[in-house]
């Protein structure tokens, strides 16, 4: 068998990097090819089995006319083109698209291209701007438009938006996709949440085979490891550890609750932030009750995880958080808001979840947490989610009919 991946880019250490080197394995193992189709980005360098999609004017002019118009998704038409003639040698079984409405692929090429050759096609959802116009979380910012017809007219996506709007064209991009992607014949969904899958049965795909498959972790390498970090950042003992990760910590990932809790938490709190940015860091960098990073390595990260007593994700929208995952694998418990599919992602006898944006419900659960036990009750739920179990499902559904 086959395979093709799509997706916008990847790391080789990131989620998607380490969940294709888990497929690319497993497709091996079992005599196939499993290639990586990826957006140009210019002196980028890539893996065997990488194949990269675009150059530099057509990814250019597809980013402009989303810029100017908020079209997208029916450009690139020379640089598909190219990538089909690469498939044509590949013969895939099974096309696998993660995030490809990126300004790189004319959807309305490869969507045919997959009817002709009667390809499986996958398509997991990690948010939810294939069903919408563009914007990856309309049920944050209250809108139900998507779920007829994204006019634009009063459109309150603050996410992924033109620069410019000369003119705001989403209803034609919306409507494109619902003529394109909407019509591929053999499509099934894979959702990493149950929430996320309540999207689905509301858009113009409801009429499509839709499964939820969780994101998985590596838990060999999630897992609680010797650490110093007390003694290395001068953490006094009878201090608990409040852990917060983003990738940054922004406004959508709760920067703004994170910072009220820094001031409105008493001093037996001190505060970890990773993937902070830049003039939080600057701001923060001379107070003694904090350190804050811009970003860590692995294993720095690691002993964060396992040092903190407790995990805050203050996250207003999210649709499957492994960090969440990642923490409790390595023993810490978690306290975040209810946003979206988060609570799929925290030990319910261990963590505790509260209603998005109320910030005293938040304060509270840190202040009066209850501890015992819940590293362990927390790492026990976190075992669930382990990576390898997550390909011999995806692997399941490819060889369904």
């Amino acid at each position: 068998m086959n395979i093709v991946y799509i997706h916008s880019s990847y790391k080789p250490n990131d989620l998607i990097g380490q969940w294709f080197s888990a497929a690319k394995e497993m497709v091996e193992k079992d005599g196939g090819k499993a290639y990586f189709a990826i957006k140009y980005v210019k002196g980028k360098k890539i893996q065997e089995h990488d194949i990269m999609v675009g150059d530099s004017i057509s990814c250019k002019i597809h980013s402009l006319m989303f810029d100017c118009f908020g079209l997208q998704d029916m450009f690139s038409w020379f640089a598909t083109k190219r990538f089909l003639k690469k498939l044509d040698k590949i013969h895939p079984d099974v096309i696998h698209l993660h995030v490809a409405n990126d300004w790189f692929l004319n959807m309305g090429l490869l969507c045919n291209y997959i009817n002709k050759h009667n390809i499986k096609a996958v398509w997991t959802f990690h948010d939810a701007r294939v069903m919408t116009g563009c914007c990856p979380c309309p049920v944050f910012v209250g809108c139900e438009e998507w779920q007829r017809k994204c006019e634009g007219k009063n459109c309150s996506n603050t996410f992924i938006v033109p620069t410019h709007k000369f003119l705001y064209l989403i209803d034609i991009t919306h409507n494109y996709r619902k003529k394109t992607i909407g019509k591929i014949k053999n499509l099934t969904i894979v959702t990493p949440s149950k929430w996320m899958s309540t999207l689905v049965e509301k858009s113009y795909l409801k009429n499509k085979p839709c499964v939820v498959i969780n994101n998985g972790i590596n838990l060999d390498m999630f897992h609680p490891v010797e650490q110093n970090v007390r003694e290395k950042y001068g953490i006094s003992p009878d201090k608990i550890i409040l852990l917060s990760v983003g990738n940054p910590i922004w406004e959508l990932k709760g920067r703004s609750f994170l910072h009220r809790l820094f001031k409105d938490l008493p001093d037996k709190y001190y505060f970890i932030w990773v993937g902070c940015i830049d003039r939080d860091v600057d701001s923060f960098k001379d107070c003694d009750r904090i350190s804050v990073f811009p970003r860590v390595d692995r294993e720095e990260l690691l002993q964060f995880y396992t040092a903190a007593d407790l995990f805050v994700n203050p996250t207003l929208a999210d649709n499957f958080p492994t960090v969440n995952l990642e923490c409790q694998a390595c023993g810490t418990p978690v306290v975040a808001f209810d946003s979206e599919g988060t609570k799929e992602t925290v030990a319910p006898n261990a963590g505790v979840v509260v209603p998005r944006k109320n910030y005293e419900a938040l304060r509270d659960a840190i202040l009066n947490f209850a501890f015992d036990n819940a590293g362990e009750k927390s790492r026990e739920f976190a075992l669930q989610f382990d990576q390898k179990n997550v390909m011999p499902k995806y692997f399941n559904l490819y060889n369904s009919k």
